[in-house]
């Protein structure tokens, strides 16, 4: 179970820093407290890609899976941690 635990660990933090480095390449969805001052109008989310998959959407879908999976991998560690194995 040591090896269990170890592999889970190494996995998780592997996955912490593919989150922290996706979530750095995302782009703002918005401008902020100055665009809404000057009334600035943004690009909607539908102008952007009309269909397929483009590569936001692919960061999108990507960040939210290992968000899944970190939260998984989190609740597995704790549970090994607190029985001792």
């Amino acid at each position: 179970m040591v090896a269990l635990k170890l592999i889970l660990g190494i996995v998780y933090l592997v996955i912490c820093v593919i989150l922290i480095v996706l979530v750095a390449m995302q782009e703002s969805k918005t401008e902020g407290l100055g665009g809404a001052i000057t009334g600035e109008k943004t690009e909607s989310f539908y102008g952007k890609s009309k269909g397929g998959m483009s590569r936001e959407k692919f960061l999108i879908k990507l960040t939210i899976v290992l968000s899944v999976t970190f939260a998984v991998i989190a609740v597995v560690l704790s549970v090994l941690m607190r029985a001792g194995m």
